[in-house]
């Protein structure tokens, strides 16, 4: 007598493909320096609105 199973006998379980480990040292490498590009990016415009800032500011004040 078979087991009884929810699946015809047909129908057998997906099994997941062998494959070898992918190495991922590439992509963690360009996210590291797309990460620090984005950093320096964001630095450079931070400090540019800080200088508009204080150049207004002395503007201001001089009138």
């Amino acid at each position: 007598m078979a087991a009884h199973t929810s699946l015809p006998a047909s129908v057998r379980p997906a099994r997941a493909a062998r494959r070898d480990p992918e190495d991922h040292s590439v992509r963690s490498a360009v996210a590291v320096v797309v990460a620090g590009v984005v950093l320096v990016a964001l630095l450079v415009g931070g400090g540019a609105v800080v200088a508009t800032l204080v150049d207004l500011t002395s503007w201001m004040g001089a009138a």
